[in-house]
């Protein structure tokens, strides 16, 4: 089975470039170089807020053709947004953060935008879970024409998130779904899925039909000394990572199984990985592509 006929390949543009992503004169050069790149089909990406580079960007990305899934996190020198606070004031200052970068979102043509649920609440789960479901209808309203998605990180382990499960990720989909939107989904990430106490087996089914996106990567969990340890997307097959090319051909082998990966869908995954130490960035995408080349082999091969 051909790649490209069954699936979309795409890459974490910052992430690749998380060592100069924060500055934006760094942050446009490095991603004009992405979107010159022909085996990506889609990026996730950002643009930066301040002009020459926003207007330089989104022209870059409008000239590429490539679909972009724009990546809603935290910005340097602002205050991290907290979607299901209980708090009046940052639930508002959250709504407007979210707007400014869903506007940019929509002038680079954006079919999807990737989203995470906020610190976890840990005194109070139900109240904030039902501040989360208002607050996904009602970006899911300001941009009827993308699909809103959920990344499920982890309750506990590093980032600490509100929904931190595949299954509550689906729980909220569907009560924004019943709320009127149906405009919103959910994600599997492979770097989160160990420190949500899943297998990626399991994070791929919970998720179904609810699944709009993959990120493909790898986590280290068990060395806490590592510079790398927790949410911090390191490479696939580096010595004490969670993941290797057998697991990747796990999430391309179940998503086959469930007809996300098909001619008919054609179903998406980045590649979400920072480079390796010591080696240029555009080095190891042609070495994480070809970790993508040959788990999709392996995945038809029925390994």
């Amino acid at each position: 089975m051909n790649l490209k006929e069954y699936a979309k390949i795409g890459l974490n543009h910052h992430l690749l470039y998380s060592d100069v992503a924060s500055i934006p004169s760094e942050h446009e050069r490095t991603l004009k170089r992405v979107l010159d790149d022909k085996r990506l089909e889609i990026l996730d990406l950002w643009i930066a807020e301040e002009n020459p580079y926003r207007a330089n960007e989104i022209k870059a990305i409008k000239d590429s053709g490539k679909e972009i899934y724009y990546n809603v996190g935290t910005r340097k020198g602002k205050p991290s947004a907290h979607p299901a606070s209980l708090d009046p004031e940052k639930k508002k200052y959250s709504i407007v953060f979210y707007k400014s970068e869903l506007d940019r979102a929509i002038e680079c043509g954006a079919t999807k935008v990737i989203t995470n649920s906020g610190p976890n609440n840990s005194e109070n789960r139900d109240a904030a879970k039902d501040a989360l479901i208002e607050f996904y209808f009602e970006m899911c309203k300001y941009v009827p024409n993308m699909l809103v998605m959920i990344e499920p990180t982890d309750w506990d382990f590093d980032k600490k998130k509100l929904i931190g499960s595949s299954a509550e990720a689906v729980e909220i989909c569907k009560k924004v779904k019943q709320a009127g939107c149906d405009n919103i989904a959910s994600m599997v990430d492979m770097c989160h899925v160990p420190m949500m106490y899943e297998t990626l087996e399991q994070a791929m089914k919970n998720t179904g039909n609810w699944l709009g996106h993959i990120h493909l990567g790898n986590c280290i969990i068990k060395d806490k000394n590592n510079s790398l340890f927790g949410d911090k997307h390191p490479a696939l097959c580096i010595l004490g990572g969670e993941y290797g090319i057998g697991d990747m051909a796990e999430v391309f082998k179940t998503g086959l199984a469930m007809e996300y990966f098909s001619k008919r869908k054609q179903g998406s995954a980045s590649i979400e990985m920072r480079s390796l130490k010591g080696v240029e960035p555009e080095k190891c995408l042609d070495i994480y592509y070809d970790y993508v080349l040959k788990a999709w082999d392996l995945a038809n091969k029925g390994v």
